[in-house]
């Protein structure tokens, strides 16, 4: 049991007790020093996230700290674990206590990552005359070690780098108590004002995140935040991240300067950016310092993140919800529970769609932006039990269809499209029809809105009758422009293209007719070349180019089109012969 074994001060970090410790027992190699506190020759001092821990507390445990606690409160293992799975953060720990710690920096991404290690150990000068003045003695701070962090978090000033002495890998650099007997630089001298703030704003975050009791899980960030991108629009109606405005504001928010001082960089159009990988899927680890840029663009401080971490995205507030049934008691009271969110496939907007008990169901589109908004229906999905019940009670009682639908909250057409329906089982969903579409009955259904089976052979017979018209006006409208003669055509003509293009199995007699008479791109060419020659009868000789022009044949056309082109040509003076003796004209269809 080491006795002499200094307490730690607040926030000091493991090594700066280390240090501290070998000041006092006047060893004179930090080697002697080690093998003392952890009983092997195979430890190197590591500022962020040493190993041996176990070992360690249970030599010094005179202090009554385990070690948990020298692990939350002295090392930088808070900075890491809250972005790391729930078993990673578990696994490090372990690491850290054990005697095996060669794997600890790769297995957290420490070193794959490009934001780069602290190489020099930093200090606040007002910190380390304030250290002297209450302690006897200065040390070195946890929070002033962090990468990312350049400012201090208390004094807003820059934090300054030790230069000589310092002490070589399997060394301890102390921090002497007089400034005379080292040297030091601020880490960053010439930057702007603007970024100077910023600075200081991100050392208060990282303060705030490494003292955050108990550590919360950030590392499934986009579940996290994807209410926040809702909000600030970056959020298709499919879900999806607009990835590339997001990485212009955020480029916009944070400006080039302070990215490149915090190595974090990015090309705004590339996949595989570590902003890109910050909002999808937790796939792999994203620095502590990137993941605090990310929250501040969104929140605005880490504070303000972790004060909403708890709350869920909630466009339409929280249950209760009031039912908006008037045919109910309980209109407008708070009573519905349930509420299921969509997104709205045209505007992106959510869609909140709350079911009563009453067998009620409406939905609007929010989010909702006071608390009149929760009283606006949009649309009812489905009426209930009660309503229809309430609905027969009216029509007993003789009041006319406008009184009911008053009475109900509906126009007049519902009314009366429900009137001789029979109350359904509560459980039966029975919808309103959209406003926006004509409340008619189509053709397949009867008074109650209740579908019949289609009779098709009957659709197809008379179907197959309005088409075979419809090609024949076509074809005799000889004064007019050619139109070609092809599916879309005729189903637009008689108003039954939804037909012809989703049922042609249903409809044999229909589509064998219109197969005759549907138009190749040729014979169309030609039937325009007939219609051309007949509307240029007067003239003689005919030209080619001039028909050409007049059927707007492009070049290139076929060699079938070009030989009715030249048979018009030849027999024009023979139709002139005969039609002057009134034998009309010989091109026929």
């Amino acid at each position: 049991m080491l006795s002499a074994f200094p307490r730690p001060y607040p926030d000091e970090l493991l090594y700066s007790v280390l240090t501290r410790y070998h000041v006092r027992t006047s060893n004179s190699s930090p080697r002697w020093t080690l093998k003392e506190l952890f009983e092997t020759d195979k430890v190197i001092p590591t500022i962020d996230l040493p190993s041996h821990l176990e070992r360690f507390s249970q030599i010094v445990s005179h202090l009554g700290i385990s070690s948990d606690d020298w692990i939350d409160q002295h090392t930088l293992y808070p900075l890491y674990a809250p972005f790391l799975p729930e078993y990673r953060a578990v696994r490090l720990r372990k690491l850290m206590k054990e005697e095996d710690g060669s794997g600890i920096h790769a297995y957290v991404g420490i070193t794959a990552s490009l934001v780069a290690r602290r190489d020099k150990l930093l200090y606040c000068p007002s910190c380390y005359a304030e250290d002297i003045q209450q302690h006897g003695e200065p040390y070195w701070h946890r929070i002033h070690q962090v990468p990312g962090g350049f400012y201090c978090p208390f004094h807003k000033i820059a934090l300054h780098k030790m230069i000589e002495p310092v002490a070589d890998r399997h060394g301890l650099t102390i921090l002497p108590i007089a400034k005379s007997m080292f040297t030091s630089t601020p880490i960053i001298e010439s930057t702007s004002v603007e970024v100077a703030e910023k600075l200081c704003e991100l050392a208060n975050d990282i303060c705030s995140l490494i003292q955050i009791k108990p550590f919360s899980s950030l590392y499934q960030s986009k579940q996290i935040l994807l209410p926040q991108l809702h909000r600030l629009g970056y959020v298709t109606a499919s879900s999806r991240i607009r990835q590339q405005l997001l990485a212009k504001h955020f480029k916009d928010f944070h400006g080039d300067e302070l990215l490149e001082i915090l190595d974090s960089t990015f090309l705004e159009n590339h996949e595989s950016s570590w902003l890109t990988f910050s909002t999808r899927k937790e796939q792999r680890s994203i620095h502590p310092i990137r993941q605090i840029l990310l929250i501040r663009f969104h929140y605005g401080s880490f504070q303000s993140f972790i004060s909403q971490l708890d709350k869920k995205y909630s466009p339409f507030g929280n249950a209760p919800w009031p039912c908006l049934n008037k045919a109910a008691d309980h209109f407008r009271e708070l009573i519905v529970q349930e509420c299921q969110i969509t997104r709205c496939s045209d505007t992106g907007r959510p869609v909140g769609t709350f079911f009563c008990e009453c067998g009620f169901i409406y939905s609007r589109r929010g989010p909702d932006l006071s608390i009149e908004d929760k009283y606006k229906r949009g649309r009812i999905k489905a009426f209930g039990h009660v309503w229809f019940e309430k609905l027969q009670c009216c029509l007993q009682e003789g009041l006319s269809y406008r009184a009911i639908a008053k009475i109900l909250g509906v126009d007049t057409h519902t009314v009366i499209k429900y009137a001789d329906y029979t109350s359904p089982h509560p459980n039966e969903y029975v919808r309103e029809p959209r406003e926006n579409v004509k409340k008619q009955l189509k053709p397949s259904a009867n008074k109650s809105g209740l579908y019949q089976r289609v009779d098709w052979e009957k659709r197809d017979l008379q179907l197959s009758w309005n088409v075979e018209e419809e090609c024949r006006k076509l074809l005799e409208e000889s004064d007019k422009k050619p139109i070609k003669i092809c599916v879309r055509t005729i189903g637009n003509r008689i108003g039954r293209l939804a037909w012809l293009e989703k049922s042609k199995q249903k409809l044999p007699i229909t589509m064998s007719i219109l197969t005759k008479y549907v138009e190749s791109d040729v014979q169309f060419q030609i039937r325009r070349v007939r219609w051309v020659a007949r509307m240029m009868r007067d003239e003689w000789p005919l030209k080619r180019w001039k028909i050409e022009k007049m059927a707007g044949l492009n070049p290139g056309y076929g060699n079938e089109v070009l030989d009715e082109i030249n048979r018009c040509i030849a027999l024009t003076p023979i139709s002139e012969h005969l039609s002057s003796h009134g034998e009309g004209e010989i091109w026929v269809h």
